[in-house]
């Protein structure tokens, strides 16, 4: 059975589609695309993140050093496919909630 992912990296995951950001803006994104019902803590998205880098569904797209690091994360194609997959599995699990309930309606 395959490791599910979770809402957290699955979001993440979403918001870097659009293009790649850093953690602080993540963190926004994901709590606004949720409707708030995802929210990061300041510390946790990089705890996240750097478990999803260490997986191959992110990665490092620039770096500055002026004043301080700035890390800019970015979607890769692992990443693309762990969407799509999260996707179908969605949609094969509704697929069996709606045929168990028909079931269960003409069983009453």
């Amino acid at each position: 059975m395959s490791k599910r992912n979770t809402d957290l990296t699955i979001y993440i995951l979403l918001v870097l589609l659009q293009k790649p950001m850093k953690g602080y803006d993540i963190s926004k994104e994901v709590t606004r695309i949720s409707e708030g019902e995802v929210k990061v803590l300041n510390a946790s998205p990089y705890a996240k993140l750097k478990k999803m880098l260490e997986r191959g569904l992110i990665e490092i797209t620039a770096e500055t050093n002026e004043n301080r690091k700035v890390i800019y994360y970015g979607i890769t194609d692992k990443g693309r496919e762990t969407i799509n997959k999260e996707l179908k599995n969605l949609e094969i699990l509704t697929f069996r909630i709606k045929k168990t309930l028909e079931v269960c309606k003409y069983e009453e």
